[in-house]
């Protein structure tokens, strides 16, 4: 086998996507530029971050039920059932190398976040791009379904057109790990007080996304983490900014 066929081989996940380039990596897994060899296309496929020793366990051999790698085919299979124009179709999904999850997304190229996109615009862009999140949210909301992981870096923005992504799979991933689903900055009061989310905790997420870009600082980030938790739990936004 040659050299660029090894290179091939090392970077191809399912014998179908070619991996081309990082787009970028977060707590949930790196995003990657990728050949899809079967429709010739482009797509972004995510490579999700599972500790393979939960997801690989004997433990669940007596109780199929158990199994982390069953419950995240079903999140997989939610989010390919979205079908809305605010939010990232997923393609495909499945297990790669040592058992690895990932899913493939329609590629939206030059997108910027949400924070990125806001900055420097007028009040009416900033809330119309807020009103399009607010749009994909009611449309999952309406089908019982939570996003519980809702950040500026899972809302790309191209053209003025908002797109949400990584719906569901935060929970999955952290019930399989024992941790808490979300990031620490968006997380809901309710959450850190260990109550099931809820749409308000999504919602929760958003308006601290909009307080970021209507004041341009967090409502509640602090040096460390304990200083953080104490401020989403009992601490009021400064609106004197506004």
């Amino acid at each position: 086998m040659s050299v660029w066929a090894i290179i091939m081989h090392e970077n191809t996940i399912s014998k179908r996507y070619n991996l081309i380039e990082k787009l970028g990596e977060g707590g949930m897994g790196a995003v990657y530029h990728a050949h899809d060899r079967l429709t010739g296309q482009a797509v972004a496929l995510k490579l999700v971050n599972a500790n393979p020793l939960h997801l690989h366990t004997n433990s669940h051999a007596n109780n199929p039920s158990n199994d982390p790698r069953l419950s995240l085919a079903h999140e997989f299979q939610m989010m390919a059932s979205l079908r809305h124009p605010h939010i990232i179709s997923v393609l495909d999904y499945g297990f790669g190398r040592d058992g690895q999850p990932f899913f493939t997304m329609n590629m939206i190229e030059h997108a910027q976040t949400f924070l990125q996109a806001a900055h420097h615009q007028t009040l009416k862009t900033k809330i119309e791009l807020t009103i399009q999140v607010l749009q994909a949210l009611a449309y999952i909301h309406r089908r019982d379904i939570l996003h519980r992981d809702l950040k500026p870096s899972n809302v790309l923005v191209k053209d003025g057109h908002t797109y949400v992504a990584d719906f569901g799979l935060a929970q999955t991933l952290d019930d399989a790990q024992g941790g808490i689903a979300g990031t620490l900055a968006y997380m809901s009061p309710e959450v850190l007080m260990g109550n099931p989310p809820t749409q308000a905790s999504d919602l929760f997420a958003l308006g601290v996304m909009l307080y970021e870009i209507l004041i341009g600082k967090h409502p509640f980030l602090k040096d460390t983490i304990t200083e953080t938790i104490t401020a989403i739990l009992s601490q009021d936004p400064d609106w004197s900014a506004l």
